[in-house]
């Protein structure tokens, strides 16, 4: 694509939207669904209901539809960095189209450039602008693999989704705190077996900065080191290896 053309973010796996939303539509919708479970759609608590659950959804849920593809990620720095980049943690928060119910965890993402590297806050708005759409898990973590690599030509790229699923803590509340994992990835396998190991050494390692040292004896503290700023993003070089 010529640098500087823009596109919206195609709806690939996500179920596409055919129509812009019509708000007025949406709310008198949502009262005849109250009304048809058998609730008054007037009552003081149900009142404004339509019009949160309205704004929920085309404000924040489906706001996805209406990014720009290209300016998610921009078009990248040049970049001589060899080695991966690695970003872990980044929240999210996407609705399933079986149940229209949310799912919310974590992202993890890493990859090999291939000469261009995005402003780092930008990996951030990819996940949003590709979570905020009607998908499912394992499409939204593809959809996020096919960005880094379409979009920044990188090398070889991994990207993990960990959730836990509204929908399967309705069905049996035991289970709400199951975890849901999938990965997708490209690349050569040792570049994907080295990115994969990357994240999980950044997950379960203990963070290694000056604050997390122990406290000296001149000054004797016994508080606790402060927990790792999440989302964490690491950058890390590549060396030859024969």
């Amino acid at each position: 694509m010529p640098r500087g053309s823009r596109r919206a973010i195609p709806p690939g796996r996500a179920i596409p939207r055919v129509r812009a939303p019509d708000r007025a539509r949406a709310e008198d919708a949502l009262r005849a669904f109250l009304d048809a479970l058998g609730f008054d759609p007037a009552d003081v608590e149900l009142r404004d209901t339509p019009t949160r659950v309205t704004r929920a959804f085309i404000e924040v849920l489906t706001a996805g539809y209406a990014q720009d593809g290209l300016g998610v990620l921009g078009s990248g720095f040049t970049s001589q960095h060899r080695g991966s980049v690695v970003s872990t943690r980044i929240p999210l928060v996407f609705t399933c189209p079986h149940h229209l119910m949310m799912a919310h965890g974590q992202a993890h993402l890493a990859f090999l450039p291939n000469g261009k590297i995005p402003g780092l806050a930008r990996l951030f708005r990819l996940v949003d602008a590709m979570s905020h759409r009607l998908i499912l898990q394992e499409d939204l973590t593809h959809e996020i693999s096919d960005a880094l690599r379409e979009m920044l030509s990188a090398t070889a790229a991994v990207v993990v989704i960990e959730a836990k699923h509204g929908c399967i803590a309705v069905e049996d509340l035991a289970r709400k705190d199951t975890i849901i994992r999938t990965t997708s990835s490209f690349g050569a396998r040792r570049n994907v077996e080295s990115l994969q190991h990357e994240i999980d050494v950044t997950l379960f390692e203990p963070w290694k900065t000056s604050a997390s040292d122990a406290p000296s004896p001149s000054h004797g503290s016994k508080s606790p080191s402060p927990s790792p700023p999440r989302p964490a993003v690491r950058r890390k070089r590549r060396t030859n290896s024969k």
